[in-house]
Parts: C-alpha cells; sequence; structure tokens
C-alpha cells in the first residue's frame, strides 16, 4: 500500500510521552512494502526538555521509521539555537544521515561549520549532537576570528 499526505507533522515521544522529535513537511509518500516514507521539504526538530535546540532542512528525505534513521538528500543545513550553555551553530552539508533515536548525524560530503568567531570546513562529518559533539573527518580547515569585528586590531 502506498500512502501520500499533503502538509505532514510527526511527533515522535520517548517513554515518558515527552517529544524527542519532530518531523514535519510539504508532503509525505509512504511506501509500507519497503518499510521506508519519501518526504519533500523535512524540516526535523530535536527537543530536549520541551525546547527545540537543532534544527535540520533538506529539499528531501527518505525515513526509514523503524531504524530510527533519516536520510536528509540534497543540500542540508543544520541550526543549533543558541541557549546559555551553547552558542549559535550553523553546519551545511549534503546528504545527511541522521539516526533519531540516539541523535547522531553523518555524512561522507564537505561540511561547513558556523559558530560566532569560528568557521570550520572538512570532508565528512560525525555528530553527536546529545553529547555536544561534532567533528569533521578530513581536509579540515579552520578559520578563527574575534566574535566582535572592533576586536579586531589593525
Amino acid at each position: 500500500m502506498q500512502l501520500d499526505i499533503t502538509g505532514f507533522v510527526l511527533r515522535v515521544t520517548d517513554e515518558r510521552g515527552e517529544i524527542t522529535h519532530v518531523l514535519e513537511g510539504e508532503s509525505l509518500q509512504q511506501f509500507d512494502e519497503l518499510g521506508l516514507q519519501r518526504a519533500e521539504d523535512p524540516r526535523l526538530e530535536f527537543l530536549t526538555d520541551g525546547h527545540i535546540d537543532w534544527v535540520w532542512t533538506a529539499p528531501a528525505a527518505v525515513h526509514y521509521p523503524a531504524a530510527h534513521r533519516l536520510v536528509l538528500l540534497g543540500t542540508t543545513e543544520g541550526l543549533r539555537l543558541p541557549s546559555p550553555e551553547q552558542p549559535q551553530t550553523e553546519i551545511t552539508s549534503a546528504d545527511v544521515t541522521i539516526v533519531t533515536d540516539t541523535r547522531e548525524v553523518f555524512t561522507d560530503a564537505r561540511a561547513t561549520l558556523v559558530r560566532p568567531g569560528l568557521f570550520m570546513t572538512g570532508i565528512g562529518m560525525h555528530a553527536d549532537v546529545a553529547a555536544d559533539l561534532i567533528e569533521l573527518r578530513s581536509e579540515v580547515e579552520t578559520v578563527y576570528a574575534p566574535e566582535n569585528p572592533r576586536d579586531m586590531r589593525r
């Protein structure tokens, strides 16, 4: 059976009933015989204690619900919202795989990470969102700059 839904929102909860992540998008096709779903313009939000901390977007995705895996296709953008403990972090890459239950993110493509005062780019990435660990794998280039341009000395 195939199911086609226009404008969808999936809310996933943990064993206590707390929402852990939300997947929404323009359209969703479910292919039961393949055990997958195809989404257009997906937006994945990770929540911690009821607050959104990471948002991932892409033009398309393939979702494997039983495997807790979402493969974002095309140019993918990840945004960690700033908090008192963490600066805003932006990640741009392509063809990113997210394991939703462990909050791990992988890609073999070039990834670019931007934080206030920091720009990094490299080939391949592994991120453990829950542990706030982001690792670029090879050909890594890093540029540090003061957060305030007035702090630069001439």
